[in-house]
This record gives C-alpha cells, structure tokens and sequence, in this order.
C-alpha cells in the first residue's frame, strides 16, 4: 500500500508534483544557459588570436625592403649595357705586363705621426734656415704656369684649375683621365693604410675623370695655393665644418648631382665619376671662372747640375698603396708603379708617366676630425713654411727645400743657396710623406 500509494499521488494530486516539475525544469534550462552562455564566452575569446594576427603584421614590414633586391640587381646590368665602357677597365690591365721586381732600397716608414694624437689641424709653419732669393717666376700667356709646357691658345690659361679627389683602394684603380693632369698630389689617409690622389686640371679637360671621393684637411690646405675650385664626393662632419669655413669654391654631388653618374665597371663606392668639361659649364654658370693666378714653379729644359743619378725612387707608402718610379730614357721620364704593377690610366690603357717626381718632407699627425665608424681620425699636413724635398728628373736626384709663405702661393723648390730648382716641363706628381720617412733611391 504504501508503495502504491506512491505511485498514484502523482496521478492524483498533480498540484503537489508541478512546482517540483517546474523546479528542475527551470534547473535545467538554467544550467544549459550556463553552458551555453561558457560556450559562448570560449566564442568569445577565440577571435582573440585572430585579433593577434594584424598586430604580429608589422613583422613582415621589411617585406617590401625585400621587394627592392630585383631592381637592384637590375641595375648593374642596366649600367653594364654599355660595353664600350665596360671594356676599358680590362684593357687598362692587360697591358700590366710583368711585375717590378723587388727593390735593393725600399725606404724607410716609421713613427709617422708628429704631433700628439687629436691635435687641431691648426699649425704653426716652421721655415728652414735658407730662404727664395727672389720672387717666383711670371710666365707668359702662352705658357702653362703648371706644366711649363707652351700652349698655343692662352684661353685654355685663362680660367681656373680644377682640383678632383681621387680615390685610391685597389678597386678604384685605374683611374679615368689622371694622365691629362699637369700634377698630381698624392697624401696619406687615416689609419696610416692608404693613400688619396688629387688631380690638377688647367689645360686639358677629359670628359671623363673617376672615380670622385671625399674630401680631406691637405684639400683645404691646398686649392687656395692653386687659386683653383675643389671638386669631390661627401666629407665627415669636421670636414664639413671645414669646408664651410674656407670660403673656397667647391663642385660636389651632394649640390651638382647632375654632373656625377656611377659607372657598371666597378662597384660602389669606387665608381663615381665626372666630367672636366661639364664642371667648367658649371662654373661659367656661377660666375665663377676666371683667370687663376699662379706663380711658384720655376721650370727649364736644361737640365741642372749636380744630381745625383736616381734610376728608381720608391716611396714607403703604405703596402695598399706603396709606390714606386722607374727613369725610362724613351720618354724621357719616369714610370709609375702601384704594388709592383705598372699604373695605368683607364682611358688609355697606358702607364702614367711624369717628367718630375717631387718628394715633399712635411709634418703629418692624427687630428680631431673622425672619419670613420672605427674613430680613426684625418691626417693633418703642415703644407706652409718650408721643409726638406727630392726632385727627381733626368734620371737625376736634386735635394733641397720646398718653401710656401702664405696660403695664396704654390711651391717653391730651392737649393741650400735659395737659387730655384727648376722642373723639367711637362707633368709633376708630387708625393707627400712625414719627415721621419726616408725614399728609397737606386
């Protein structure tokens, strides 16, 4: 009975059983809202990771650095098109020839810097004992005042020379038009490893001259001797400083971009070059061209007296750059040699060779001017006052002094009378090295 009447009571009091009914039926819904409401959250946070997506986006930004890898190795063979250009560098070295054979005097290099290490390229100029016993030489319009050479039109006179920096690695050579100049001014670079060129071009104008580099204290010291405009590719930040402060004419590709391309017969960044005549276009446009005034160099084909016989000069420069000249009686003048190899001009495919080779004894030392990641600083010259100097022509030696008063003046070369050294005429290089270095002549 009892379990019976259990039974039935759903049956018959059904008001009692509903609440009940009810209860677990709202139990139920409300437990699968819960979880319908739990499974809605996990929705929710699943477009978290999605929301992740832009923000991991900026990853991929050198993505479009990536892009520019095709264009750039499209270009070399858009510059490389032109093949009468990119023949020219083989043709410079294919007439190398054999290698100069070692030398019994090399020279001496030591203890290079003369002044403490930072020092301003500021300097007092020292003179020796002897001094010029008259003024420089006055040359006619006719005559190149650079060269001594005679020269039919004066107009190719009448304007200013144009100094071109000239890188010097071992990439950069040969260099392009560097056999037209009337003289060459070759200096150390920082860190003692490697030695710069600058050009001097007054009568001739090649169309193409390269590859252009940057600018260093010697240019500054050395265009206003020249009366010329300095033209050259960037400078550090103290030379910048410099520069700006000289008050000197200046062609660079940072303003006169026009006038500078990069060739496909070498790599960056020893293939940028110019162009003489473009560069005089230039300075007629400024306003800026003009008849130069240079007196300095004295020159005579007769040759002087007591030299002594000097068939080959090697300058201890570094082993990057070390240089040597060798006397060649055919062209009445002497060869020049970079690391055992003849040096060539990469227009002509032929080697450099000059009437006077000038050894110039002159106080170097580190500056403050840093010109490298590595903090290795510009080299300061001490270019006015006066010194010890080689002039080597003929096959001949001459020793004596070079002497520059004032920053407006060329050289000077005298004996230990003061009487000048005259330069044979025709083309000089002049090689600038410290005192305590010695040239090594056989």
């Amino acid at each position: 009975m009892p379990r019976h009447s259990v039974r039935t009571t759903p049956l018959n009091t059904s008001t009692n059983t509903l609440p009940r009914v009810c209860l677990r039926t709202c139990c139920a819904v409300g437990m699968l809202l819960l979880l319908v409401m739990a499974v809605g959250a996990c929705g929710r946070n699943k477009p978290t990771p999605v929301a992740q997506a832009p923000t991991a986006a900026p990853t991929f930004t050198p993505l479009p650095t990536a892009t520019l890898r095709p264009s750039a190795t499209a270009t070399p063979r858009a510059t490389a098109t032109p093949s009468p250009t990119a023949t020219r560098t083989p043709v410079a070295t294919a007439v190398a020839g054999p290698a100069l054979p070692a030398s019994d005097n090399p020279g001496l290099a030591q203890n290079a810097n003369e002044r403490p290490y930072g020092s301003s390229v500021r300097f007092e100029p020292e003179f020796p004992d002897v001094s010029p016993v008259g003024e420089p030489p006055i040359h006619d319009e006719h005559t190149n005042p650079l060269s001594g050479v005679t020269v039919e039109d004066p107009d190719l006179l009448a304007r200013r020379p144009i100094l071109l920096r000239y890188g010097n690695d071992r990439a950069a050579r040969p260099h392009a038009g560097i056999a037209q100049a009337e003289v060459v001014m070759e200096d150390l670079m920082e860190a003692w490893w490697i030695t710069r060129l600058t050009a001097v071009f007054l009568q001739e104008a090649p169309d193409r001259v390269g590859p252009v580099r940057s600018a260093r204290p010697v240019n500054i010291e050395m265009t206003p001797a020249l009366d010329g405009v300095f033209t050259f590719s960037g400078a550090s930040n103290g030379m910048w400083g410099l520069l700006n402060a000289s008050g000197l004419d200046l062609v660079y590709d940072g303003r006169d971009g026009d006038l500078f391309y990069r060739s496909g017969t070498k790599a960056p960044p020893h293939n940028l070059y110019t162009s003489i005549p473009d560069i005089r276009e230039r300075l007629e446009a400024r306003g800026i061209e003009r008849p130069a005034t240079l007196r300095g160099f004295s020159f005579s084909e007769e040759v002087p007296p007591d030299g002594v016989p000097a068939g080959r000069v090697d300058v201890p420069l570094p082993p990057s750059s070390v240089v040597a000249w060798t006397w060649d009686p055919e062209v009445d003048a002497y060869r020049r040699w970079v690391q055992g190899q003849p040096y060539t001009d990469e227009i002509t495919g032929e080697q450099i060779a000059c009437e006077n080779v000038i050894v110039v004894y002159a106080k170097h030392w580190m500056t403050d001017i840093v010109e490298d990641a590595n903090g290795a600083t510009a080299i300061g010259l001490a270019l006015r006052g006066g010194g010890r100097v080689q002039i080597f022509r003929d096959g001949l030696m001459y020793e004596g002094y070079w002497w520059r008063e004032e920053r407006e003046m060329l050289f000077q070369f005298i004996d230990a009378e003061g009487e000048p050294i005259p330069l044979k005429p025709g083309h000089s290089w002049i090689q600038f090295v410290p005192t305590t270095y010695e040239a090594g002549v056989s």
